[in-house]
């Protein structure tokens, strides 16, 4: 689905379905340096399951036009905007990492929006080494090579990939190419820049769910725990063994919890 939002065309995955009046909408926001695809074994599920999905390109990300935004609080305005755009008054959101912190933005901002939150391997800050960004902006396939290669677990390492006949590491090496070359170096500082996140966490009171990885190197599972401890309302799971791409490396568990955490809100909604 295209749609322009501050006159730029903006690519939408929907899971392959359309989008139906009166079915609850469903957002998949994607990590530094990454796309929609990073939900791709996510999306058509949960579309084909009822549920009206929206997974864009931010900005500068594979198939979205513009220039990056750079600033956590400015992709959160530009998430509301689209959201706006689309019709949708409010939803359960999915944040993967930087899609986590920019989540919790949209929760400050535009509380009504937040029906509940998903937060996949990511923290309420996201420390970002200056020598990555540096790579990022001079080396960048480097950076990517480097991204990709902490982002897995030991099993994507040894190419026992959950996708059958594929590989999670030349995957996400191709995926981050797909972007301008000013997006990972904008994405890597927003992060770096972001700060507010526990303070945010703590006033967030609609249900939430963490899914965090036991062997995270791109954000340590302590810092996830930090995150999980603020937030009033929350239910967290570690899946071992697993890193920082869960939504790719581990699709089954993921869409499985994703699946339960929707079912208790709809029996909630129902009572």
């Amino acid at each position: 689905m295209k749609v322009t939002v501050s006159g730029n065309e903006v690519h939408v995955a929907t899971g392959g379905r359309a989008h139906v009046d009166g079915r609850p909408f469903l957002v998949f926001l994607h990590g530094a340096g990454n796309c929609h695809l990073t939900w791709v074994s996510q999306t058509r599920a949960l579309a084909y399951d009822g549920y009206n999905v929206i997974a864009p390109d931010m900005p500068g990300h594979y198939l979205s036009k513009g220039e990056p935004i750079s600033g956590v609080e400015a992709q959160a305005d530009w998430v509301i905007a689209l959201l706006r755009e689309m019709g949708c008054k409010q939803a359960v959101f999915a944040g993967h990492s930087q899609g986590g912190i920019i989540t919790l933005e949209i929760a400050r901002k535009a509380p009504d929006l937040v029906k509940a939150i998903v937060f996949v391997a990511t923290a309420a800050s996201i420390a970002v080494n200056d020598k990555l960004i540096d790579m990022a902006e001079n080396k960048q396939f480097r950076a990517i090579e480097s991204m990709t290669s902490w982002g897995h677990g030991p099993q994507a390492h040894l190419h026992d990939n959950t996708w059958p006949g594929a590989s999670h590491i030349f995957y996400g090496l191709d995926v981050m190419e797909l972007n301008q070359k000013e997006a990972l170096p904008a994405d890597l500082k927003s992060c770096r820049s972001y700060s507010s996140g526990l303070e945010v966490a703590a006033k967030i009171h609609c249900p939430t769910l963490c899914i965090f990885a036991e062997n995270d190197k791109m954000t340590q599972l302590r810092y996830g725990k930090l995150l999980a401890a603020a937030l009033p309302d929350n239910e967290m799971h570690i899946l071992p063994k697993a890193g920082h791409m869960l939504p790719n490396e581990r699709p089954r568990e993921v869409n499985e919890l994703l699946r339960r955490f929707l079912g208790r809100l709809d029996t909630q909604k129902a009572a």
